[in-house]
């Protein structure tokens, strides 16, 4: 197992997932709780929408899963009323109405019938999330879901914090959204690790003042006032 890719590694519990809760398939990405908590950089759906279509960090139980995943991005910027309900419900069952028409008619070939995303909050990371997007073939599917959603919403939430615990700082959304760049993902691994401004200027051919800005703009982005805060708010994230 430990030399699958992190691909394949996700896509066998997701695959997992779906043998346990009776489903055709899972996609899922690791995700930002709320978007509007990151103020500027992430305001508006629209804005998180243009962001999350960049997005490659996406994973499925199969390689239909993922291809539904590339399409349904296509189709985000004309649904922004459905991505925005889809943020503030934990449970979302996707309106067949609201789609668009090019969206319905690839879900038709692909026989899928319906979509309901559970976002669970991530217990090692409360201001970040697993969105599940569940792929069922049919409306009574969904009623049956609904049905026993608390055993669902337990199960994906234990399936979150196992990915979070062993696969978080390969697949953290801050850096995918490019909240926090990746340099300045760098510098909070050498920071943990007790490397000094210049052992880290020195590794990463950095000049201190460029060192010195990266910690400022991460101070200012996670709200710490020191380097101590600094380390134990980037562990919170599941940056380090």
């Amino acid at each position: 197992m430990s030399q699958l890719s992190l691909s394949a590694k996700l896509r066998a519990l997701l695959q997992q997932g779906c043998i346990d809760l009776e489903l055709d398939e899972i996609c899922y990405c690791y995700d930002l709780h709320t978007p509007s908590d990151w103020g500027r950089k992430m305001g508006s759906n629209i804005h998180h929408i243009r962001n999350f279509t960049k997005r490659r960090k996406l994973y499925a139980s199969s390689m239909k899963g993922l291809n539904l995943w590339r399409q349904k991005v296509l189709y985000l910027k004309s649904m922004e009323e459905v991505v925005g309900n889809l943020i503030s419900d934990s449970v979302f069952v996707w309106p067949q109405s609201h789609l668009p028409a090019g969206m319905k008619r690839y879900l038709k070939s692909q026989q899928i019938g319906e979509m309901v995303t559970v976002s669970v909050s991530c217990p090692v990371s409360p201001q970040l999330a697993g969105r599940f997007n569940l792929i069922l073939s049919g409306s009574e599917k969904v009623e049956d879901l609904l049905d026993r959603i608390d055993e669902v919403e337990r199960y994906l939430a234990r399936l979150q914090t196992q990915i979070a615990l062993h696969h978080g700082a390969d697949i953290n959304p801050l850096v995918d959204y490019n909240i926090v760049s990746p340099i300045s993902a760098c510098i909070l691994t050498h920071l943990a690790n007790g490397s000094g401004r210049e052992e880290i200027s020195s590794s990463l051919s950095l000049t201190l003042r460029g060192v010195d800005y990266h910690l400022s703009v991460l101070k200012q982005t996670l709200k710490a006032r020191n380097m101590a805060q600094l380390i134990f708010e980037a562990g919170k994230l599941s940056l380090l």
